[in-house]
């Protein structure tokens, strides 16, 4: 159908002003330090010999994709969404062009147009100092410089684009750890106050925002993206004060049935001490929040693939999350980089007994993390 449109439903907009770098470097030189004492201390092995090898070959892979990366992210967004769409129109020696005559093709299927949910990340990085070095405050990432860069790079594709091929409809970044209670009531009633997810109250807004966001309300985002790598706890069970906050959140979700997006695979961008990033990041720690809040409208993503296991315990995980919760959705986005994830995906859907086959037929999500 001619009509219908296809949907990215987890992507990002981010340029290189916005991630905590120095927090990122941080965890990079740790596990760079491990890999170099394991190396010395088994220097006269061939295992070592070979581990060191291939380290070089990966590192050399690794800076022609940081080129390719930091090419991109040196855009602005507006710049980003016209590089994506001039991909699908051919250019950059991408053949054959998806988009011709302002129509989509993918296996066969037309589309009229695509849509795109960029979903904002909240690094908001708190720590106060970082010794051993000279100048040692790291800088702040207050989210709302973000917005505006998202908002002014929507209007800016609107504006600059021949085709308007895309409909954008970001989803805003909320860390609880990164405000009062007061404050997050605040975020909320500031962006969803008059939320009804209604498609058309989103299309009547995107590409207005006016260069003031003091002046941008509801109806701007679509939903909430959460990043438990970022030090993020979905069910803080030890803490009151933060659980509290979660629960201003998830009930302010399902009173008003905005869509909330978490980040679940053992890979990303990750700040935090890694074995509580896995414990946060992991569907189980969702399981306090579902059961107290049933009707949360939650898209656990990544399909819950760990390095090395395209299908692994928490993909079974979300699995009964989904059978068990109406609500309950993931995506596969990011996988399919990864060589041999489709026929891996296939195989477990081909398995699964015919309930959990038909859920994820209904609530298996495309999405590329782009």
């Amino acid at each position: 159908m001619k009509s219908a449109k296809f949907y990215d439903i987890h992507c990002h907009a981010i340029n290189m002003s916005h991630p905590c770098l120095l927090a990122f470097a941080r965890r990079c030189l740790k596990s760079l330090k491990e890999i170099s004492f394991s190396a010395m201390k088994g220097a006269f092995k061939n295992i070592a010999s070979s581990r060191i090898y291939n380290e070089v070959l990966n590192m050399t892979f690794s800076m022609r994709e940081t080129q390719n990366l930091l090419s991109a992210m040196e855009n602005d967004a507006g710049s980003l969404f016209l590089l994506q769409e001039n991909c699908l129109l051919g250019n950059y020696g991408f053949k054959p062009p998806l988009i011709q005559n302002n129509v989509m093709t993918v296996a066969g299927a037309k589309y009229s147009g695509m849509v795109l949910t960029p979903l904002i990340m909240d690094f908001g990085y708190q720590a106060s100092e970082i010794p051993g070095i000279y100048y040692n405050k790291p800088a702040e990432k207050p989210v709302n410089e973000q917005i505006a860069d998202l908002l002014n790079g929507i209007k800016k594709y609107c504006e600059k684009s021949e085709v308007n091929f895309f409909e954008i409809y970001p989803f805003i970044g909320i860390n609880t750890k990164n405000y009062t209670a007061n404050k997050i009531s605040e975020i909320l009633n500031k962006y969803f106050g008059e939320y009804e997810g209604k498609y058309s109250d989103l299309k009547s807004n995107m590409g207005k925002f006016n260069g003031d966001i003091k002046n941008t309300g509801s109806n701007f985002f679509a939903g909430i993206k959460l990043y438990p790598p970022l030090g993020f706890d979905p069910w803080p069970k030890n803490d009151i004060d933060e659980l509290k906050k979660l629960e201003l959140l998830y009930s302010y979700c399902c009173e008003k049935n905005i869509p909330v997006t978490t980040h679940c695979d053992d890979e990303g961008f990750l700040v935090c001490d890694e074995n509580e990033a896995l414990a946060y990041t992991s569907p189980e720690r969702f399981e306090g929040a579902l059961k107290n809040f049933p009707e949360l409208k939650l898209n656990i993503a990544h399909f819950g693939r760990r390095t090395g296991r395209p299908i692994s315990e928490w993909t079974s995980k979300i699995c009964d999350l989904m059978l068990r919760y109406k609500k309950v959705y993931t995506d596969f986005s990011f996988n399919g980089a990864i060589d041999g994830y489709y026929e891996h995906l296939g195989n477990f859907i081909n398995t699964a007994n015919i309930e959990l086959k038909e859920r994820i037929y209904k609530k298996l999500l495309f999405g590329t993390d782009f």
